[in-house]
């Protein structure tokens, strides 16, 4: 993929990744309201809904998640992505 990775949250902020250390900190520079607590891959606070897309894992997740959730804190988008923050 060329460029840089599309993010679309909640279907409705769409902003393009900037090299942030994690999607976490893509949310943040973007003053997307995201929910955190650890942002080392084990308290599952930062835990969102993949609806489309891949993501990369640049720390382990001390999870287990379903194959439709990822760990903000965790992760770099891939490719373009399509993300739901639970409203809790």
């Amino acid at each position: 993929m060329a460029g840089p990775s599309r993010i679309k949250v909640n279907h409705h902020h769409t902003f393009y990744y900037q090299y942030e250390p994690t999607l976490l900190d893509a949310m943040e520079a973007q003053e997307i309201p995201a929910p955190y607590n650890c942002r080392g891959g084990y308290c599952g606070c930062c835990k969102v809904r993949l609806l489309d897309g891949e993501v990369e894992y640049v720390q382990e997740s001390l999870l287990d998640l379903q194959d439709d959730e990822v760990l903000t804190c965790c992760c770099i988008p891939k490719t373009h992505i399509e993300l739901e923050i639970p409203d809790e």
